[in-house]
């Protein structure tokens, strides 16, 4: 199922072009694949798997992580970590569309991330990484927002906007960039 022509026209338009990321400073990517549906788009989402040493750990995530010193830029982070982490080489040239504005963590507010959309044609097998328990697609449609109580690693709860997505709550640094990217969406 292809994408149609207009919406990829308005996703780049309304993204960040990828040539003024190329001296971006940001410390970590993370990468928003869509794939396009007979219904709309589906979003690739990844759950990390627990780990008390992870601060994110059992939180579902996009592909992504910490640039590392060798990276050229931070969309070589994003391409870098998706492949590492869901076995998916990302074409720059011709998957990236663009990236989102940039987040910061709440858990660690000098981290700074830079999500990028990318596209695929077709969905491409998925190997994910030891650190990761499972992924899942979702359609944008059938993401609901809305509140709900959190568990945190410090044991206390906490009421977050989040989407969820069946039995998949989605809250956090992910939920920020879902909400940006359909806020893009809706124009």
């Amino acid at each position: 199922m292809r994408l149609s022509t207009g919406l990829v026209r308005l996703l780049t338009e309304r993204l960040r072009p990828l040539d003024e990321l190329l001296s971006h400073e940001s410390s970590a990517a993370v990468a928003l694949i869509l794939h396009p549906t007979k219904d709309g788009i589906e979003i690739l989402f990844v759950k990390r798997r627990e780990d008390p040493n992870d601060p994110w750990s059992g939180q579902i995530a996009l592909p992504g992580g910490r640039r590392k010193p060798s990276d050229r830029s931070v969309l070589e982070t994003a391409i870098r970590e998706t492949f590492e982490e869901v076995g998916i080489l990302l074409d720059a040239k011709r998957m990236v569309l663009g990236a989102l504005p940039d987040v910061t963590s709440s858990r660690n507010p000098d981290m700074l991330v830079t999500p990028f959309v990318a596209l695929l044609e077709e969905k491409m097998p998925v190997k994910l990484s030891p650190e990761l328990s499972e992924y899942f697609w979702a359609s944008t449609k059938d993401l609901m927002e809305c509140e709900v109580k959190v568990s945190l690693q410090s044991g206390e709860t906490k009421t977050v906007k989040a989407y969820v997505y069946g039995e998949y709550v989605i809250w956090g640094l992910t939920a920020r960039i879902i909400e940006s990217f359909l806020k893009i969406l809706e124009g």
